[in-house]
């Protein structure tokens, strides 16, 4: 029905979110304890328990399965049936979901659960705004391509050929980023080669101006408990990692700097899995039936060191600073202007008469080509505009319904043309 509203309206379908602005539309359950009894920090509490994902035990992972692990035994799972209780609940818990889920991206060796790029690009904004915890289960050769300049970790994260693009930088804040680096991740870990972890691609993490919005990145590092001491000779060298203190944020109307610090020491744990990964015995674990794990986990939170009291949640939403270093061209805008480079050059030819011929045909025929791509451009114009002019009168008379209704829903702008 929605899909059907926005085709005929050209706009973007919503719903509000805000309390205040959606609150008269709503019944205020005056009745219920619930409301007139409890605080609403208590029922914040009921809403995230109520809310939280957890492995859903009808969906369990096979045991030798790469990605098989504590916390990813199963399909996350979680459970909104409480939403659809009562609008109040709704107006005070429907953020909960997305802030608390764990989105789980695979760098190769995918879970079933798994989300991808087209996945990202069909969140609506307001799931994008409440965007909980991404984590990334990454091998090697795959996190070690990651660059620090803007865009890049959201493109690692959500550029597909397939996806639909995603709007710049505000599409993509995470309130916590994850990289977990298990042991079949390592470089050649199937012959027991010693371990080793390039710097550049952690501090391009920390970095990278698409996490100073993010509260915490996570760096997770497993391996068996017999390359403890290799391990530990990695996470003493990485523990010293900072980011570089830059103006971020526009805080007052001043530029603000931030910084990635490491938060207190790193977290150790250890846990048991089968010998056969994969269903599949490997020379080294020939004759074991179990492995024993050692996880590191390292933890930098983001701050601002001019405002060191500063509750930074409450700030990642901050108007932005732009950035100053645009992104390298890509692969293909390479190519175009290789190719336009090659175009404006005199070709070598037998004289200069046949050289100025052909440049003359080759004129006229851009010129033609030009003339045929802007009266396109003209019809797709004029046709755009009446369409939207229709779509207008189509939004004014599902507002004035939705108004009749106490609806919830509104348009929240114009659908941009593919």
């Amino acid at each position: 029905m929605l899909a059907q509203i926005e085709a005929q309206t050209k706009q973007k379908v919503g719903i509000v979110t805000d309390e205040a602005e959606a609150f008269e539309k709503c019944d205020a359950q005056d009745a219920s304890p619930l409301f007139t009894t409890l605080p609403r920090e208590l029922r914040d509490l009921i809403w995230a328990y109520a809310t939280a994902p957890y492995e859903d035990p009808n969906a369990k992972f096979e045991e030798t399965a790469y990605y098989y692990r504590p916390g990813h035994t199963a399909r996350l799972k979680t459970d909104t049936a409480l939403l659809l209780t009562c609008r109040r609940i709704w107006l005070e818990a429907n953020a909960m979901p997305m802030l608390q889920s764990e989105q789980s991206f695979y760098y190769h060796r995918a879970a079933p659960d798994a989300r991808n790029p087209q996945w990202m690009a069909s969140l609506t904004d307001h799931n994008r705004h409440n965007l909980g915890h991404i984590r990334l289960f990454c091998q090697m050769f795959a996190i070690e391509k990651l660059e620090a300049h803007a865009g890049s970790l959201r493109d690692f994260c959500c550029l597909d050929k397939s996806a639909p693009a995603l709007a710049p930088q505000a599409a993509f804040r995470p309130r916590m980023l994850q990289v977990t680096i298990r042991h079949t991740d390592w470089w050649f870990w199937e012959s027991e080669q010693p371990l080793r972890l390039e710097d550049h691609w952690v501090k391009n993490l920390l970095n990278t101006p698409d996490l100073r919005s993010t509260h915490l990145f996570k760096l997770e590092l497993e391996t068996l408990d017999y390359k403890a001491d290799q391990l530990a000779t990695i996470v003493q060298r990485i523990k010293g990692f900072e980011s570089e203190c830059k103006p971020t944020h526009v805080i007052d109307g001043k530029p603000t700097a931030t910084k990635f610090v490491l938060r207190g020491e790193p977290e150790v744990s250890t846990w048991k899995g089968p010998a056969n990964i994969d269903n599949r015995t490997f020379d080294p674990y020939f004759g074991k039936k179990w492995l024993k794990y050692h996880v590191v986990t390292l933890t930098w939170e983001l701050r601002f060191p001019s405002i060191p009291r500063a509750f930074v949640p409450s700030l990642r939403l901050a108007p932005r600073v732009a950035s100053d270093t645009p992104p390298p061209p890509t692969a293909k805008a390479s190519r175009y202007l290789a190719r336009l480079r090659r175009s404006t050059r005199l070709r070598r030819g037998p004289g200069p008469l046949k050289t100025f011929s052909r440049g003359m045909h080759a004129a006229r025929q851009s010129v033609l080509v030009e003339e045929q791509k802007a009266a396109a451009r003209g019809e797709s114009t004029r046709r755009r505009r009446f369409e939207l002019c229709m779509g207008a009168l189509k939004a004014k008379q599902w507002e004035a319904r939705w108004r009749d209704e106490r609806s919830l829903l509104k348009f929240e702008g114009t659908i941009e043309s593919q």
